[in-house]
């Protein structure tokens, strides 16, 4: 099947520019869908293009659309609503105007970096090895208050007829300040062990399997202090002890078991697991579709073998989403040649993010390198 291309539309950016990007997009380059972030966390945008009087934007995260209160009345938590979603319904505005240009809709959730609602709720907070509060690191996905928040979230949602939807790192022991400088970031062996999480969910989950928590701990907490007074002595926490190996193998595994579950019942919409490249996947959750995402400002070699290597591993990459701007493309011919690559080597479905903070040339980056691959 030839390869599916849409863009990251956010709903802010909708509002500011009454979708003249979405109408131009939809002309110029033939998108085949249109993403949309509906639960984020902070987030922080310099738009000069589309509103030149008011270029940036800020907000503190949370759900930017009208929930409908009904959705969560069974739910013990309550979604935090983003503080500059007033007025009219912003994505029922973009689902009319992407039916109307024939485009399909997906809708991102993140909800565990909504740090409004951790804030309130610390219980949701992922521990460490040692029983403290990781701080920003968000919910734990093992949490099932979080769980039944996140599946009341996506029945709200469907009253907007998304054709799918995109999940942001629903993974154990993966820190939502991860783009952020964190303590011993340079050791990327301690760095693994202090992100596993030990809060009293993911220990139920162990103990469920009959494996010894606290134990497991014990491992991590002796490993740590070892590794930092060997130098070199960088391994990862799989190879190192097997009860810490099974403890992250259990938790991964349940939550793979609950992604399966919550997709039961609502098989005609897409689903797509949102991981940063170079971040190892969940595992296999299908219908779930593992989509590995370059952030915003990526610098790293697309050129190099690590990026051809990972192009090739399929089906761990079977959609991307990327960067249409700098700095990680200084010219078209970059964008070009990567996507092109990219639809060859079996991706099947690109989403095009930075779009409102890129020149007006981005767009013209995007045709040339949509018509490319879809040549190719």
């Amino acid at each position: 099947m030839p390869a599916e291309f849409g863009v990251v539309y956010p709903l802010w950016d909708f509002a500011a520019d009454e979708g003249r990007l979405l109408e131009r997009v939809a002309g110029e380059v033939g998108i085949e869908h249109l993403t949309i972030p509906v639960v984020t966390g902070a987030q922080t945008h310099f738009r000069l293009g589309s509103t030149a009087e008011a270029p940036h934007f800020h907000t503190e995260g949370g759900w930017h659309y009208r929930v409908s209160t009904k959705a969560y009345a069974g739910v013990a938590l309550r979604p935090a609503k983003a503080r500059w979603v007033t007025g009219a319904d912003a994505l029922a505005q973009v689902r009319a105007r992407a039916a109307a240009l024939n485009v399909r809709l997906l809708l991102r959730v993140d909800v565990r970096t909504v740090r409004a609602l951790v804030d309130q709720e610390r219980h949701l907070s992922q521990r460490n090895a040692w029983g403290q509060e990781v701080p920003f690191a968000g919910g734990c996905p093992c949490n099932p208050e979080l769980r039944e928040l996140l599946r009341a979230t996506l029945d709200d949602l469907r009253r907007y007829e998304p054709a799918g939807y995109e999940l942001v790192d629903w993974a154990p022991d993966t820190a939502a300040d991860r783009a952020a400088a964190r303590p011993l970031g340079w050791h990327q062996a301690v760095r693994r062990l202090l992100d596993v999480c030990f809060c009293a969910s993911c220990r139920q989950i162990a103990e469920r399997e009959g494996i010894d928590p606290e134990q497991a701990a014990r491992s991590v907490r002796v490993r740590v202090e070892r590794l930092l007074a060997t130098p070199g002595g960088e391994t990862t926490p799989d190879e190192d002890d097997p009860v810490v190996a099974a403890y992250v193998a259990a938790r991964a595994a349940d939550c793979c078991q609950w992604l399966q579950r919550l997709a039961e019942g609502d098989s005609e919409r897409r689903r797509f697991l949102v991981r940063t490249f170079g971040e190892p996947p969940l595992g296999n959750c299908a219908p779930w579709v593992r989509l590995t995402r370059l952030p915003a400002g990526y610098c790293g070699p697309l050129d190099g073998p690590v990026w051809t290597g990972r192009l090739q591993a399929l089906p761990e990459i079977s959609a991307l989403a990327l960067p249409v701007w700098r700095p990680t493309f200084g010219e078209a011919a970059e964008l070009v040649r990567l996507v092109s690559e990219a639809a060859q080597a079996g991706v099947s479905t690109f989403d095009f993010e930075g779009l409102g903070e890129g020149a007006a040339d981005a767009v013209t980056w995007l045709k040339q390198a949509v018509r490319f691959a879809r040549r190719a």
